[in-house]
């Protein structure tokens, strides 16, 4: 393939992830697109993002409007136009992703780059991003449980698919989670994890230092002594849960890799 083929193979490969994550950083898009996050592919990266600006397919802003802030990229509405044209329209059918640049967030940020990531640790995978589990385009976008007596639920940060059809359910750990939150999480994983169905593991993915500690967090939790006077079906639940079910990992933000940690 020549230079020229190959960088509309690019563009139109940054425009649809676009279209998936609502926006997205110009890291976010090297690591996609070239399926690796180096100095070179994001300086390629910034060529491509250049040549779509010119041609009014996209537009970009400072994250957090500082200057020592990353770009996002997102699509305009000629942009989004042009992906519904050829079948691949945006998340809910928007006409433009303005608005969504306009109220980008840190933990949406944060689940676009563990997104971005785990298209490098998991081969071909199918995904869903936050901003699609949230409009309700993925297959699993909520999971009902029973926590402390009440009926409630919990919705995954990113989804992935492996190739038999099984999901990976995220979570992306960008800050402390209560004493309180971590029951519920237990209650949650004991409810979806009891007979054998669509979820296949849970991953815990850390982005900032306040959440370094769910490892541990998850092991204490899930580890009980022989004396603890719990059920044996439960500590047995709870055993294969910590062994089969869960992983945890560290997000190089640098390079958008995922480095494992041990529970």
């Amino acid at each position: 393939m020549n230079k020229r083929d190959q960088g509309q193979v690019y563009r139109v490969h940054a425009l649809m992830t676009l279209a998936h994550l609502g926006y997205a950083t110009t890291r976010q898009l090297a690591r996609i697109v070239h399926r690796l996050c180096s100095m070179s592919t994001r300086k390629m990266m910034l060529r491509t993002i250049q040549w779509l600006q010119k041609e009014r397919l996209v537009v970009t802003r400072r994250e957090g409007d500082s200057v020592a802030g990353e770009t996002l990229v997102a699509l305009t509405a000629k942009g989004a136009a042009w992906l519904a044209e050829h079948g691949e329209p945006m998340v809910g059918g928007k006409a433009h992703a303005r608005d969504w640049l306009r109220h980008a967030h840190g933990h949406r940020t944060a689940c676009n780059s563990v997104y971005a990531a785990l298209c490098g640790l998991i081969p071909e995978p199918g995904g869903w991003s936050e901003i699609e589990i949230r409009n309700r385009s993925s297959p699993l976008t909520e999971y009902q449980f029973q926590f402390e007596g009440k009926s409630t639920s919990k919705i995954p940060d990113v989804v992935m698919q492996l190739h038999d059809g099984g999901l990976i359910w995220v979570e992306v750990e960008n800050s402390w989670r209560s004493d309180k939150d971590m029951r519920k999480l237990h209650a949650f994983m004991r409810s979806v994890f009891r007979t054998p169905g669509q979820v296949r593991t849970l991953y815990f993915i850390i982005t900032r230092p306040g959440a370094k500690s769910i490892g541990d967090r998850l092991r204490r939790m899930l580890s009980h002594p022989s004396d603890s006077g719990l059920p044996l079906q439960v500590k047995e639940l709870d055993s294969r849960i910590l062994e089969k079910h869960i992983k945890v990992f560290l997000l190089d933000a640098e390079v958008l890799e995922l480095l494992p940690v041990a529970v």
